[in-house]
């Protein structure tokens, strides 16, 4: 498979299981947080008042009521703040080994499809743009730090 557009390089990054490696990381470093209780004592309100303002639920399926909870708490961004209270997201370092993680898996497609690289320079095969070079990119380590910024939001 070729990687051409951001959805693709994302697929690939979790067939690599650095998405699940990094996820679990996450939640381990939150859940030692000091966040934790906050997000929880949170949560733990939100269905209180729910559960208090409809007497109803307490005549439904638990799954219901679970839904009925769910959609709550979706009405409020307690998981973005959480989110954004994890300053291992803001880590240098850590964007640093995501976007490295990201430019091997690029590396390595580029190599899959002919594409490979020598001491950063290209080796290029099949259909090639002037100078000899990849149309969309030579497959440098330069290449691949424009592709990630490319496919990055930020």
């Amino acid at each position: 498979m070729s990687i051409t557009n951001p959805t693709q390089l994302v697929e690939e990054f979790k067939k690599s299981g650095e998405f699940d490696r990094l996820r679990r990381e996450l939640l381990k470093e939150f859940r030692q947080s000091e966040g934790v209780a906050a997000f929880l004592a949170r949560v733990d309100e939100i269905a209180k008042e729910k559960l208090a303002s409809d007497p109803k639920l307490q005549y439904m399926p638990e799954a219901n009521i679970s839904r009925e909870v769910m959609q709550e708490l979706d009405r409020y961004p307690i998981v973005e703040r959480a989110v954004q209270d994890v300053g291992r997201l803001k880590d240098p370092t850590f964007v640093a080994g995501m976007k490295e993680s990201m430019r091997k898996i690029l590396q390595e497609d580029r190599k899959a499809s002919g594409q490979a690289t020598t001491n950063g320079n290209a080796a290029n095969k099949g259909s090639q743009g002037q100078n000899g070079n990849d149309s969309d990119s030579d497959g440098s380590d330069e290449s691949m730090d424009m592709d990630i910024e490319e496919y990055s939001s930020d």
